[in-house]
């Protein structure tokens, strides 16, 4: 890994993997040829709260970029996983049944969801952000965060 960039607002640290590409909804797919580990960005998963319940696509699951993907559910709210790349699902983490709090324990390692085969994975690439322009995209929504705080 090449590391992380990390973004403090108040009294957390948000970390985005310079490994990984991000969708604007806050997933993150580690592409190594045509397989992506896909998992939640640390920024969706400090926002969503504390994971309760992860329920995914079944292997063999067909996924389009964008897509559902699967159900989160945390003590403030449940969300869609919406898969960043498309293809076909290979595997689901074996640990997420029994400890889907490990999203946010560890999001970029062992709390990621599912593994996907891509259907092309240069296309789905230019779909997703680098781990700069994610970063962004999370400054400009804490400092709008920070405008309604203030304002």
């Amino acid at each position: 890994m090449s590391g992380f960039i990390e973004i403090t607002y108040d009294k957390f640290i948000f970390r985005v993997n310079k490994d990984c590409l991000y969708s604007k909804e806050g997933f993150w797919a580690h592409i190594e040829g045509r397989t992506a580990t896909v998992g939640v960005a640390d920024f969706k998963q400090k926002t969503m709260g504390d994971v309760a319940f992860l329920q995914t696509v079944d292997p063999g699951t067909v996924v389009r970029q964008g897509a559902p993907a699967g159900v989160i559910e945390t003590i403030k709210t449940t969300s869609d996983i919406l898969s960043p790349v498309s293809g076909r699902v290979t595997e689901i983490n074996p640990n997420m049944q029994d400890s889907p709090h490990l999203i946010n324990q560890d999001p970029h390692g062992a709390g990621w969801i599912y593994r996907i085969e891509l259907a092309d994975p240069k296309t789905d690439a230019q779909g997703l952000l680098e781990a700069e322009a994610y970063g962004e995209i999370m400054k400009e929504h804490l400092s709008r965060e920070a405008g309604k705080k203030n304002g």
